[in-house]
């Protein structure tokens, strides 16, 4: 058995006792096979996009040193720019492009801090990016409209290469903290011209055979002022071909890849598809290292704006499938982290970061230790809040992401006049291609009704597990002492649960209802009389929508007719009401 050179300690509450290093003793005494080699790189991001609680002091920096983390991602770079976070260069660099030089003195500032901070307490630091810059892409993902802005900041003029050239020189000259940077050729405000569009430098011209020559000009430019530093590519938007297809002329040395955890996505129930691991035996073959991206925290993209989805569960499963792919350089957190914050998941990501052979029931028993003659509660309420997130149709569409703030286009206050759930994200490469194998759904399409009856099951068996759930932690509510911060969290993580619960509920509702409407229509359209079976089934799922939307945990801010009123309606006239409702489009 290999030695194991670091201890896991942890930031209170859950600093190692006799009672757990024991359990540890005793799973290294029990012998295991094929030993995990630790990761190179253990990235971290301080603050989340819905919480941007950005300190670089003593209690975040000290708490992400204890969960192993050696590195730090020194900005947010979240398409909404929380806090005024830098996506671009340009954000921190005057270039004579934007007029909002007191924004851009203001970010600079904060990230040199960071950098400065960071490294006093040994972390390498990462500074993330797009580029080339296209300045509000967010507002103009229209072919037409991308062709232009491509077109006018094309990685094929030699003012763009000199621009990011000079770029680079600035960063490393004015904020000589920043180790490596990590940067992205689609999104973050970065767009490339497509060679199907009408960008007339790009046209005809694959993307492989274009974007390379960018990327080793960057390689080079970081290489020669920074000799130690890496540039980080993340090849997020681009299709498998293209990225495949770039494999071979990417830059040799100073380099290397960062990946969402598939495709498609970083999903918390998903890590590692069949890309992934093609990606990393091909780019291991040219000795080029690679970071995987997963979610560590009890807050993520996929319930953002929530905070206190604790599934620790989810996280081992995570690293163990990053481990398992044996050939990965690091991992990075890839939404943020509050890290002095009591959190479950981040507490399984520093056990498994710090003792990577360390198996699901040691590590969960290690987490529920706190809890006392109550372990089994939190025990269960963690496993019914995982197979709720696992049972959940995550992949229905990338729009079941931030599903409390109805991304879905399905809200709690739903629409009535059409069944309709939305695919269509962005006019990228990947989007138009290969994330249809990950995503049911990637366009605007009709969508037949065993789609919806699909979605409506797997979202009321997602909700019946947050239900027990939910169950659980009131019952630890009232067996757990006062004064602990395991006691103080319960409040915040019931309410985040019932809030996901009630949108699941209302998916759940709003499928149910559009098939019955559906099938009562095509009745009515042959003048075949609506069978009470299905006017009484439709009652049923209405009674529950509308007790959902009663919960009084949202509000309908928009006014949107109630599914109380609408069942009112309904029943009024049945065969009129399917006419002009949720009718499937």
């Amino acid at each position: 058995m290999r030695r194991i050179e670091k201890k896991a300690v942890f930031n209170q509450p859950l600093k190692l006792s006799l009672l757990s290093v024991a359990l540890l003793v005793l799973f290294f005494l029990e012998g295991f096979s094929q030993p995990f080699q630790p990761f190179q790189y253990k990235i971290a991001i301080i603050g989340n996009p819905s919480n941007p609680d950005i300190r670089y002091d003593s209690s975040t920096l000290s708490s992400l040193k204890k969960h192993g983390f050696n590195a730090l991602q020194l900005n947010i770079a979240w398409g909404a720019r929380p806090a005024d976070e830098p996506l671009n260069l340009e954000d921190i660099f005057y270039t004579g492009e934007k007029e909002d030089t007191s924004g851009i003195n203001r970010r600079f500032a904060a990230i040199k801090n960071r950098a400065r901070i960071a490294k006093k307490w040994g972390f390498r630091t990462i500074f993330h990016f797009g580029a080339p810059s296209v300045d509000s892409l967010y507002k103009l993902l229209s072919p037409e409209k991308i062709d232009v802005a491509t077109a006018t900041h094309s990685i094929q003029k030699k003012e763009i290469a000199d621009k990011y050239r000079n770029l680079l020189m600035r960063l490393r000259r004015s904020i000589p903290e920043i180790d490596d940077i990590l940067v992205y050729t689609f999104d973050q405000e970065a767009w490339i011209g497509s060679e199907f569009g009408n960008d007339t430098l790009a046209r005809g011209i694959p993307l492989h055979e274009r974007l390379p020559a960018f990327l080793n000009m960057l390689t080079k430019t970081w290489a020669t002022i920074n000799p130690e530093g890496r540039l980080w590519w993340e090849p997020w938007e681009l299709s498998a071909g293209q990225i495949y297809a770039c494999i071979d002329s990417l830059p040799g040395s100073n380099f290397g890849v960062a990946m969402h955890a598939n495709i498609a996505e970083v999903q918390f129930t998903r890590p590692v598809d069949i890309w992934f691991k093609n990606m990393c035996n091909l780019l291991t073959e040219k000795n080029i290292p690679v970071i995987g991206e997963i979610f560590m925290s009890g807050a993520n993209e996929e319930v953002e704006p929530l905070q206190h989805i604790f599934a620790p569960r989810l996280v081992f499963e995570e690293l163990e499938a990053m481990y398992g792919v044996r050939k990965l350089t690091g991992i990075k957190e890839y939404y943020g982290t509050i890290p002095d914050a009591y959190d479950p998941n981040l507490q399984m990501a520093g056990l498994k970061l710090n003792i990577p052979d360390l198996d699901v029931k040691h590590a969960l028993d290690h987490l529920a230790i706190p809890y006392g003659a109550s372990k089994n509660l939190v025990l269960q309420a963690w496993e019914a809040t995982a197979k709720g997130l696992q049972l959940f149709p995550w992949d229905c569409s990338w729009r079941f992401r931030l599903l409390p703030v109805g991304m879905t286009g399905i809200q709690v206050f739903h629409r009535w006049d059409i069944g309709h759930i939305s695919g269509a994200v962005a006019p990228s490469p990947s989007w138009k291609s290969t994330r249809r194998g990950l995503f049911m759904i990637t366009e605007e399409e009709k969508l037949d009704p065993w789609f919806f009856e699909d979605i409506e099951l797997r979202s009321a068996a997602a909700a019946d597990q947050l239900l027990l759930a939910i169950a659980a932690y009131e019952k630890l509510n009232e067996a757990l002492p006062e004064n602990t911060v395991q006691k103080r969290s319960i409040p915040a993580t019931i309410l985040d649960l019932q809030k996901l619960e009630q949108i699941m509920r209302a998916i759940q509702c709003y499928c149910r209802e559009v098939t019955l409407a559906n099938m009562m229509r095509e009745n009515v359209q042959k003048n075949i009389p609506v069978p009470q079976d299905l006017i009484g089934r439709f009652n049923a799922i209405m009674k529950i929508d509308i007790r959902n939307q009663q919960k009084g945990l949202v509000e309908n801010k928009d006014k949107v007719t109630t599914a109380e009123e609408m069942l009112g309606a309904f029943n009024a006239n049945p065969a009129e009401w399917v006419i002009q409702h949720l009718i499937i489009q």
